[in-house]
């Protein structure tokens, strides 16, 4: 949700809930346990997060401190999210870069950012993309979900649920945002190819639960008839699965309801009860954004400048086995 890449800083205690900003990991100028350096003396690896209010952030956040926490007598870590506002986190940045640090990773808010991140690849800084991207080469490695792919693989899942006949409304995320352009894109390749398929491209709503349902409110009212819905990420579809299920006036039958993300133990529960029809997860890279900081730190540089994390279809027939398999997803 997608349909699909700064930080959050300190994520404070609950697995995926929230996030503040300055958190370094040690005090500075203490000594750790067995005579190590003392934490000011470590090198400074920084997050920029585009913004940490939905879910799938939120968790992104609490997975990258977790990783971060495990190696903090090796370097000191400090998190900030921007609110998904570009200058904001452009000099959320800028300032950052002050501190000296020796790796940024960095979820841009949208690609006009890269002003930003080429400034500090061309100090030296390594620079590590998490989920979203750039269209400047200067930084060291991107890592994320293939976007283009998981919408591709939503629209197959629809184009095959109504045997290829139908309208399908899609709900978009972010303006700006390169994840919500692949995750267009992406299953636009596919409904395109499929003649029986009529594509109602809604409006922007951001990402958001809220937007989404007071857009679908809006949409049903216009009696416009559709077979299934697809969001750019799980939180817009269950604000338009809402929508729709409090609606006076509704579609006969029940249209597929399928979205992005797969991190909340409430959607795997919603697909278990028939409300919505599918979700594809779309990976955290946080850890291994983390995990490719400590090599920058140590002289590697990375082998790839692309490293893609795979994702998976969630349906009712495989809910039980995903929770099983995710079991820190958000509640």
């Amino acid at each position: 949700m997608r349909l699909g890449l700064w930080a959050c800083a300190a994520f404070a205690a609950v697995a995926l809930l929230g996030c503040g900003s300055g958190d370094s990991g040690a005090a500075s100028g203490t000594a750790d346990k067995g005579g190590s350096k003392p934490s000011g003396d470590l090198p400074l690896v920084v997050f920029s997060q585009a913004n940490s209010a939905d879910p799938w952030r939120q968790q992104f956040d609490a997975e990258t401190k977790a990783a971060a926490d495990k190696d903090k007598a090796t370097f000191r870590f400090e998190e900030q999210a921007a609110e998904d506002d570009p200058n904001k986190q452009i000099s959320q940045i800028d300032t950052l870069m002050l501190e000296s640090p020796k790796v940024l990773l960095v979820s841009p808010a949208e690609v006009s950012v890269e002003t930003a991140i080429a400034k500090a690849y061309d100090k030296g800084v390594g620079v590590v993309l998490l989920d979203r991207g750039i269209t400047s080469d200067k930084y060291s490695v991107h890592i994320g979900g293939d976007n283009v792919d998981i919408g591709k693989q939503a629209a197959e899942y629809i184009v095959k649920r109504l045997n290829g006949k139908g309208t399908v409304l899609m709900i978009q995320g972010k303006g700006g945002a390169d994840a919500t352009n692949d995750r267009r894109n992406g299953a636009m390749d596919v409904f395109k190819k499929n003649p029986g398929i009529t594509v109602i491209q809604g409006d922007d709503c951001k990402y958001q639960r809220q937007a989404a349902q007071s857009y679908m409110e809006t949409f049903l009212q216009s009696g416009k008839p559709f077979d299934a819905v697809y969001a750019h990420n799980d939180e817009m579809a269950i604000g338009a699965y809402q929508a729709y299920d409090h609606a006076a006036t509704k579609p006969k039958n029940k249209p597929l309801f399928v979205g992005v993300d797969g991190c909340q133990q409430e959607v795997i529960q919603m697909i278990k009860d028939g409300k919505l029809d599918a979700t594809f997860r779309y990976p955290d890279p946080g850890p291994k954004g983390i995990e490719v900081a400590e090599q920058i730190l140590k002289g590697e540089k990375p082998k790839d400048k692309k490293i893609i994390l795979p994702t998976e279809l969630v349906t009712k027939e495989t809910a039980d086995k995903y929770l099983a398999d995710h079991p820190g997803l958000a509640k």
